[in-house]
């Protein structure tokens, strides 16, 4: 590891100034937080009644016997899924007889980390101090050491090969399985055995697991190659999409949203849609989350000038910033909760009100926690 160390400085009206500047970027923020919120819940809404609605229209087939009656109806289909055709990786030589074929490749490579802490000084000027670390490691994309702040002696090479797919149609009894849905299968079994290719091929030495272009897999160097196979095998999938012909094809349901769902195995509807279901919400939680960080640095940001000019002084600086950013939780919690609230006002009235309330309740408690410890 090579590490290196910078020092910087600034000075009081530059601070004044950046802090300035950040007021627009903050009002810029918690703009984009309000729009995330808000989308958010729609789409969490809309992705949700998309669900319920495709989960009771939706048909397990018997078996895999075309039946016309359920053309153009929401299906599940299970059973056996063969490959069409082979699959190979002419670069390789390496055929398979699965659905799908992964080449995956490694490079080993440098990277560049990077830390930052500042200290104000007494005066408003602050000192930061950066590190920057160099670490060598495999890495499956090429990382472009252009951008290094130390580019000397920290050169990665273009990846000579790259990571690629294969696949095949396939047939699941009398239906056909486009390359949509067999790209969606998991190709994570590794292929160990690849005695049957060349022990040299175009400088890259076949250690019978894996292939190696370089001197030593046990002492790699920079721009040294890594590659191995794994594949998705013919056997039990679960597939939920539309009935057209003898295809399945994504379902459309009536609020517009396209559905196609795969699953390894014999997977009931109920687990599936439930599935999909915990992942909407979880999604919806996520971006709830980015929503109000953003808007809560958005507020740090537009209340920011009032610590940069108490930093004359560090230490009343340190006290002002602490307490703009309580001031700035408050306000978020606040306004985050009736964006999302309002969201909902229209389709879960009481919903909506409970979660405004929450987020009053939850402001006052803040703001009396932080005035029970001032007067402490």
């Amino acid at each position: 590891m090579d590490h290196f160390t910078e020092t910087t400085e600034t000075g009081y009206g530059t601070n004044i100034m950046n802090s300035l500047k950040g007021i627009i970027v903050g009002f810029i923020f918690i703009l984009i937080s309000i729009g995330l919120l808000w989308w958010n819940e729609g789409r969490s809404v809309d992705q949700a009644n998309a669900l319920n609605d495709m989960k009771d229209k939706v048909i397990t087939l018997e078996d895999t016997k075309y039946n016309a009656q359920y053309n153009n109806k929401a299906i599940l289909l299970q059973g056996i899924a063969k490959p069409l055709s082979k699959l190979e990786d002419v670069t390789f030589g390496l055929k398979s007889s699965g659905l799908v074929l992964h080449r995956i490749v490694e490079m080993y490579q440098w990277q560049e980390t990077k830390e930052s802490e500042s200290k104000d000084k007494l005066g408003g000027g602050t000192e930061t101090t950066t590190t920057y670390d160099y670490n060598k490691v495999w890495s499956k994309s090429q990382i472009r050491s252009s951008s290094f702040r130390h580019k000397q002696n920290h050169k990665n090479p273009g990846m000579v090969y790259a990571s690629r797919s294969f696949s095949t149609d396939a047939s699941m009894g009398d239906y056909r399985l486009s390359k949509k849905i067999v790209n969606s299968f998991e190709a994570s079994t590794q292929i160990d055995d690849l005695s049957i290719l060349s022990k040299k091929i175009d400088g890259i030495i076949n250690h019978d697991s894996y292939l190696y272009k370089g001197d030593d897999p046990s002492d790699p160097q920079i721009g040294d190659l890594k590659i191995r196979f794994t594949y998705a095998a013919a056997g039990e999938y679960t597939i939920v999409g539309k009935l057209q012909n003898k295809n399945i094809v994504s379902y459309r349901t009536d609020n517009g949203k396209n559905f196609l769902f795969t699953r390894s195995g014999i997977v009931s509807a109920n687990q599936i849609f439930q599935e999909e279901l915990d992942s909407n919400s979880l999604l919806a939680w996520l971006f709830r989350l980015v929503g109000l960080i953003v808007m809560f640095i958005g507020f740090t940001m537009i209340l920011g000038p009032l610590s940069t000019i108490a930093n004359v002084i560090p230490m009343i600086g340190s006290i002002v910033e602490g307490a703009t950013g309580i001031i700035a939780l408050i306000i978020t919690l606040l306004l985050g909760s009736i964006v999302i609230g309002l969201a909902w006002l229209t389709s879960r009235p009481i919903m909506a009100l409970a979660i405004i309330a929450l987020g009053i309740i939850a402001s006052v408690v803040i703001s009396n926690m932080n005035n029970n410890n001032s007067s402490a």
